[in-house]
């Protein structure tokens, strides 16, 4: 099982428009084979910080997410909106 964390800072006045987008990707990212988990969390402390956490059943069904259609769509209308550039992280459960 893979992890996959994404944690996106936007500018102020994108939040809406963010969530739209992703609200839209979300249920066609699970029917992705082997996407497991797709979930958005706000940080409690900064409005304008979210954390992508995505679980796939391998390094293999990831790599099909990233070459999806609907992945690079969303790329393409978030990209724009955020302040800084994405800060990604992959995980595996060691214990």
């Amino acid at each position: 099982m893979l992890t996959v964390t994404a944690k996106v800072r936007l500018q102020s006045d994108k939040t809406e428009e963010f969530l739209e987008a992703v609200r839209v990707m979300k249920p066609q990212v699970m029917r992705d084979p082997g996407a497991t988990q797709y979930s958005l969390y706000r940080s409690t402390g900064d409005p304008d910080e979210f954390l992508f956490y995505e679980r796939y059943e391998s390094e293999e069904a990831f790599a099909y997410h990233l070459s999806t259609d609907h992945f690079k769509t969303l790329s393409g209308t978030i990209d724009p909106l955020m302040a800084k550039p994405g800060e990604f992280g992959h995980w595996v459960e060691v214990v």
